[in-house]
């Protein structure tokens, strides 16, 4: 997370809290800073009485009140001076820090909130927060942990810790707080939509079927939880079932594209594609200035063959004025279907150029290059993508395996394609490429290990086969190396090297 998100992060859950909890309550009260200020004095109408503690708070608040919170913070820690103890003090303190950005210091002057009273829901929470922005979940869950001792059926902070699950990808966590918060509020709507949108992460499609079905029975025209249930049937094959749903949200939203869409990219995966063009045909009527329907005749026509046909949807759209990068991208796939790479290379180039933002256009624009032999451009466009540590696996795996194929930086080569492991863990060609950097850096039994994972991931592909074999012969078993080169040759049975190599091992 960056510096920026995570600042953001900080900000909004601040007020989402504060709104929640109260916390900007101006008045401090005699019983609450544990007996620093004499009751019978805060009753004389003579300012000059007032404890210092309690005027240097009243002043924070009041600056805190007019958005001054540099000047705030100053006051709050001179009442701290002469008020150590005070809980809300150093509440009010932490979370004015926390709007400076200043989150060590933050969480510090909470940390002691916390030590005073330990059972105070509003300083775990914001902990929390401090400690989800840093990146430090593990820290934060046990923050929200703390605060739900105190209030178990807090609806704020089930929903704060669900969200903290579902930033680490620890969805069957996020399912089990969504659980207990259904059993709290039973009709709510939203809950069950985002409940069934979980178990969806998790491949559990009949639970999440069941949990967007009930959110559609608690609010029938709740277009999202159609649509998702929809996507649901779509992933599971059950076509018919995703019609039905698209059908009701163009009922109860007769200018939804989304839907339509949908419809189009159904009917074009059954072939009926009369079909899809009916429904193409009302998105024409509903937006006919968006690049949704142009992009879609040219997917019909794609799945005919019609290729002549799909490149003059797209440049029917261009010769409106039509300016989109998906446009350029869909010519650069034509183009590169038909073998035309140089084309292909000039249309995902002004893709890029006009959303330059999107990695995907320009791992398209390397795999283009690629084709057309272009190996140091390729290497240059994958070189930006991978700059950061938050890029494409995709294009982690391909820059690293082309440096392995090459010996080019083999250390570097296996980081990269550690990196996209790691945002990909069980990906079978990933793990081929691992393998094939060790065999390169001569690192024989890593490479073995990885590469017999490969090969469980993806038994029937040649490349991960041949790769084995080419292992196990480095190792001198040469009778499991013919095995999986013979295995290999199957797959691919013009690979003559193969063929080749088989034929000088076998005796």
């Amino acid at each position: 997370m960056n510096r920026l998100s995570s600042f953001v992060l900080v900000i909004l859950s601040f007020f989402y809290i504060f709104s929640h909890s109260g916390i900007s309550e101006p008045i401090l009260h005699a019983n609450e800073i544990n007996g620093v200020i004499d009751k019978n004095r805060l009753s004389d109408p003579d300012i000059r009485t007032v404890s210092d503690t309690l005027a240097r708070y009243t002043m924070g608040a009041v600056y805190d009140n007019f958005g001054m919170t540099a000047e705030a913070v100053a006051e709050y820690k001179e009442a701290l001076r002469e008020g150590k103890g005070v809980t809300e003090i150093y509440l009010k303190l932490g979370a004015d820090l926390m709007l400076m950005n200043r989150l060590d210091e933050a969480a510090e002057e909470l940390n002691k909130a916390a030590e005073i009273d330990p059972e105070n829901t509003r300083v775990h929470l914001l902990l929390a927060v401090i400690h989800t922005a840093k990146g430090e979940f593990g820290k934060a869950a046990t923050q929200h942990e703390e605060a739900l001792k105190y209030e178990p059926g807090n609806l704020d902070t089930l929903t704060f810790l669900s969200e903290l699950f579902i930033a680490q990808r620890k969805f069957d966590k996020a399912a089990e707080v969504y659980e207990k918060m259904l059993r709290i509020r039973d009709n709510d709507a939203f809950l069950y939509f985002n409940l069934g949108i979980i178990y969806s992460k998790l491949e559990l499609l009949d639970k999440a079927e069941e949990k967007l079905k009930k959110a559609i029975e608690v609010d029938e025209e709740y277009i999202a939880a159609q649509m998702v249930l929809g996507f649901i049937y779509e992933e599971d094959g059950k076509n018919d079932k995703a019609i039905e749903r698209y059908r009701k949200v163009t009922e109860l939203d007769p200018a939804n594209k989304d839907a339509y869409i949908r419809l189009v990219q159904i009917y074009n995966g059954m072939k009926q594609f009369e079909r899809a063009e009916t429904e193409n045909d009302k998105l024409f009527e509903i937006d006919p200035d968006s690049v949704e329907p142009y992009l879609n005749r040219f997917s019909t026509h794609l799945y005919q063959k019609k290729y002549r046909e799909a490149e003059q949807a797209v440049e029917e759209a261009l010769a409106k004025g039509l300016k989109s990068a998906s446009l350029h991208a869909s010519l650069g796939y034509l183009y590169s279907t038909e073998g035309d790479y140089s084309k292909a290379c000039a249309e995902y180039e002004k893709a890029v150029l006009i959303d330059g933002d999107n990695d995907i256009y320009k791992l398209y624009l390397a795999t283009a290059l690629d084709q057309a032999g272009r190996k140091e451009e390729v290497i240059k466009v994958l070189e930006e993508i991978t700059a950061g540590d938050e890029g494409l696996p995709e294009a982690y795996n391909y820059l690293g395996y082309l440096y392995a194929e090459s010996d080019r930086d083999l250390d570097k080569a296996v980081a990269l394609i550690e990196k996209a492991l790691k945002l990909d863990p069980n990906n079978g060609a990933y793990l081929d490429s691992l393998g094939w950097a060790y065999y390169k850096q001569g690192n024989m039994d890593g490479a073995l290990v990885e590469m017999k994972k490969a090969a469980k991931n993806l038994p029937n592909d040649p490349v991960v086969a041949e790769h084995l074999g080419d292992i196990y012969n480095a190792s001198g078993k040469t009778l499991e190396a013919v095995k999986e080169w013979k295995k290999a040759l199957k797959g691919d049975p013009k690979n003559e090297p193969l063929r080749i190599k088989i034929e000088k091992n076998k005796k």
